[in-house]
């Protein structure tokens, strides 16, 4: 059992919780206009795991992005394959069994659950707010609601909330969330402890964030006045002795499915200045949620710490630890919230410090709730002092709000699709060839062959063995109607990738193009040695056959064609062709 000082509203709901959970929609109303886009199209729309229960199974025994078959060395393995976010995908196959793939119900979904996610940080500031023993002081209700706001409005969000991929991280927090508000709204009893320690194994298998659990738990305790039923060690071990089930129960799931691997870079050779590294990445996240503009999608790159962000990030560190160091004895909401705030970062600045590149907005979501929670507490301190300005605070205050709001507004529709998204972020960190190269593919599909050429072609130059940056500038060529540069093209990604079908396959395409005929069969006869199923390369074989004048071998070709794909209209339609060519019954 746990017991806590007298909150007599503890459990009944604040009068302004449809307003931040009103407000929580309507800043976010405009992503129910965007699309689909970056992990959001591997993810939800070309995610083979999404097709049945059986196909989903396979969520839970391998990492995040299994299912990209994309070949890699040991040595230039991604982080990512240490992600273990099963319920992502469970989520996923939800929506995409209820709304398939049209984007706004995705959209939608993301909204209700930031704006749940608001409702839960509105209650843990007025729990933290309050006094031991005494109601919800006037003062503390205004700096609760405007803290709530200022997290349901915050730009910094935007990543998060205006992404469906982005839902990884509300839905972490909003399970973090709720197991804090079982716990600190319950007697302490083991039931409620279960509870908690299941949803907090629900936010681990959403994103590795929510490990951080027990720390915020703890501070919250704190300041909230929770103490054990039983004093010293003893008493708070009993207390949080349940929550072990549901870290028990992920470490044998990602035991099984990563192994120990953690998200951090192997291979040799790796040296850098990687604690300045850390201090400027302490520098752009903390500074993000004093000052949240710009905004940009960021790619992980290898680039120096800029002195400035490294001195910020410095002092914002010290000012931050020494916040907690001083508040370490009455242990109240400015320490709850700085512990709130640091606890979920340490683990990407550990990342920084191995040598990834850690910078994304996304990752402030959890720890934005600390920086609400010392918002709060330091506005509920200056309408307590201020008593006789108190009017002009309130209205400072809800000016700050309705700025973050009018951020959060123009930032929205830069996530509306692939093409707004990069041209927006190129704006905003020129120079860099892999943000080109991106900027390109979304111009090739959307079928900007000239804008994706200018992008690709400076791209490949700085990337020159980047295979998809490669193998998008040769079909950028080809829809130009260059068919010698793309084949050239094709033959060099061929060295990157020796025996790959598709790209073998395209340049057959491009050597029918420029009537090399025989060229080209031998191409496609390549790509059936080495991926026998390919119905598309037995259609184009057929298709090249007769327009040779060989209708007799195009006959084969074609049938397998219809055979693996019965739906294929140019494969019927190629092979009523063959036969009337023949004399045979089409």
């Amino acid at each position: 059992m746990a017991t806590s000082a007298a909150r007599p509203s503890s459990l009944r709901p604040s009068p302004h919780s449809l307003l931040v959970f009103v407000t929580a929609l309507a800043v976010y109303a405009g992503t129910l206009r965007n699309g689909l886009v970056y992990d959001d199209i591997p993810l939800v729309v070309q995610n083979p795991w999404l097709r049945s229960l059986d196909t989903l199974a396979e969520a839970f025994q391998r990492p995040l992005f299994a299912f990209d078959d994309e070949p890699t060395s040991q040595v230039d393995r991604s982080p990512a394959e240490s992600y273990f976010r099963p319920l992502a995908h469970v989520l996923f196959f939800a929506q995409r069994a209820l709304f398939g793939t049209t984007a706004w119900p995705h959209h939608l979904v993301l909204m209700l659950l930031h704006g749940l996610a608001s409702l839960l940080v509105g209650w843990l500031l007025r729990e933290c707010l309050r006094r031991p023993g005494e109601n919800l002081s006037e003062a503390g209700s205004w700096a609760a609601l405007a803290g709530a706001l200022l997290f349901a409005v915050h730009p910094v969000h935007t990543e998060s909330v205006a992404w469906v991929s982005g839902c990884m991280d509300v839905a972490a927090t909003l399970m973090v969330l709720l197991s804090v508000r079982l716990m600190v709204g319950s007697s302490g009893s083991w039931r409620w402890g279960v509870g908690a320690g299941l949803l907090w194994f629900a936010g681990l298998l959403f994103k590795e964030v929510a490990v951080v659990f027990p720390v915020v738990l703890w501070a919250t305790d704190r300041a909230v006045g929770t103490r054990p039923a039983r004093p010293g060690l003893r008493g708070w071990a009993l207390r949080y002795a349940p929550l072990g089930l549901g870290l028990l129960g992920y470490a044998a799931l990602r035991l099984n499915a990563v192994g120990l691997s953690l998200p951090v870079p192997v291979g040799s050779g790796r040296t850098g200045l990687y604690p300045l590294h850390m201090l400027a990445l302490a520098g752009k996240l903390l500074g993000k949620l004093l000052w949240p503009h710009p905004l940009v999608l960021t790619i992980p790159l290898r680039v120096p710490p800029e002195p400035t962000q490294v001195a910020l990030g410095s002092v914002l560190l010290v000012a931050l630890l020494g916040l907690l160091w001083w508040k370490r004895r009455d242990a109240g909401p400015a320490f709850a919230g700085g512990v709130w705030l640091l606890a979920p970062l340490l683990p990407v600045f550990f990342l920084q410090l191995r040598g990834v590149e850690a910078y994304a907005e996304r990752f402030l979501y959890l720890p934005s709730v600390g920086f609400c929670l010392l918002a709060a507490t330091g506005l509920r301190g200056l309408l307590e002092r201020w008593r006789e300005h108190a009017r002009a605070v309130k209205l400072l205050v809800g000016g700050v709000v309705v700025v973050c709001s009018v951020l959060t507004l123009v930032r929205v529709p830069a996530w509306h699709d692939e093409v707004s998204l990069w041209e927006d972020t190129v704006a905003m960190t020129p120079g860099q060839p892999i943000l080109r190269g991106y900027l390109g593919g979304a111009y090739l599909k959307a079928r900007r062959p000239e804008q994706a050429l200018a992008e690709l072609q400076l791209a490949a130059v700085e990337l020159p063995r980047s295979y998809q940056i490669q193998s998008d500038l040769a079909v950028a060529y080809a829809l130009l109607g260059r068919m010698e540069l793309a084949i050239v093209q094709f033959e060099r990604i061929l060295q990157l990738r020796p025996g790959e079908p598709v790209v073998i396959h395209n340049l057959g395409l491009a050597l029918r193009r420029t009537k090399r005929m025989e060229e080209a069969v031998a191409r496609f006869q390549e790509v059936l040695r080495l991926a026998p199923r390919r119905a598309d390369s037995h259609l184009e074989l057929g298709r090249t056959l007769l327009q040779m004048g060989r209708p007799a071998e195009a006959v084969a070709p074609l049938e397998e064609a219809l055979r693996l794909q019965p739906e294929s209209e140019p494969a019927r339609r190629g092979l009523q062709q063959a036969r009337m060519a023949l004399g045979s019954p089409p």
